[in-house]
């Protein structure tokens, strides 16, 4: 499937062309793509609750069924937090956490930013919320051969189109991640949540190397991430093994950059703001 064509076997909406996505739908999306996250976890809740409350209820053995009932109880409650924490990250507002990284990189006025992403343009939306004289090239940088190892990488990319209903945001595509832009003409490249999808090895320093490229002297590069920690274990279970630390990020970004800097917001999202050397 090919993002030129309408997805026909989804459960969940794709966008309308020339539409902005609400917070709403972006939030339902992110939990749309977990599905089957949230599945594997049910199965093992009930791998061991079934069995428990079976044990409690036919041979009358009362600590197996109230064991059973707290392990019901605990699996709702973290159900019910990854949904608040996702809403978080991804609904109304996951837009603080961009404007603090904006300011942690100290980016403002009429700039040329290039939004680095995997086929999301969540972000390129947010940016020019909190940049309104901003330009925001937004380019598609998705170039790994094969079925991306997540599979909601696929869904990602299935139900969200490029935006054609801003002037500001323009989005284009990178060609096995050589990014269309001029050298040297972008005051600030931002990348977000999905990049840690593009494997090491060569694909991601080649992106890195692209935004180097494209960057002003002295211009910012911003990431924002997921973390790999209890509080993000929480939101997404045990998927989030597969992201990349903030030690290996802080790593990755002092080989290529000056002045790192780091925060971390609340919604358990990591920032980095760094300076092309």
């Amino acid at each position: 499937m090919t993002k030129t064509h309408q997805p026909l076997t989804y459960w969940f909406p794709a966008t309308v062309a020339g539409e902005r996505p609400s917070a709403w739908w972006y939030w339902g999306r992110a939990v749309y793509v977990s599905r089957r996250d949230y599945w594997r976890i049910t199965k093992k809740f009930l791998a061991v609750g079934i069995p428990l409350g079976l044990i409690g209820v036919f041979l009358h053995y009362s600590l197996a069924f109230w064991a059973a009932l707290a392990l019901a109880e605990i699996g709702l409650l973290l159900l019910a937090y990854s949904l608040f924490g996702l809403y978080r990250m991804y609904g109304h507002p996951g837009v603080r956490y961009i404007r603090r990284l904006v300011e942690l990189g100290g980016v403002q006025g009429q700039v040329t930013v290039a939004d680095l992403h995997i086929g999301t343009y969540r972000h390129a939306f947010l940016l020019s919320d909190v940049l309104p004289e901003a330009t925001i090239h937004s380019v598609d940088c998705w170039n790994v051969e094969g079925e991306p190892a997540e599979e909601a990488v696929q869904d990602v990319r299935d139900l969200e189109f490029p935006p054609s209903g801003n002037p500001r945001i323009v989005p284009a595509k990178a060609n096995h991640f050589t990014v269309p832009l001029a050298d040297a003409s972008c005051d600030a490249v931002c990348l977000g949540f999905g990049t840690h999808e593009i494997p090491t090895g060569g694909p991601r320093e080649k992106l890195f190397s692209e935004a180097i490229r494209i960057l002003k002297p002295s211009g910012k590069v911003l990431l924002f991430e997921h973390g790999w920690d209890v509080h993000n274990y929480v939101i997404f279970g045990p998927v989030i093994h597969h992201v990349t630390k903030r030690q290996d990020w802080d790593k990755f970004l002092r080989e290529r950059f000056n002045d790192v800097e780091y925060a971390r917001s609340s919604q358990a999202v990591d920032l980095f703001a760094a300076t092309r050397r």
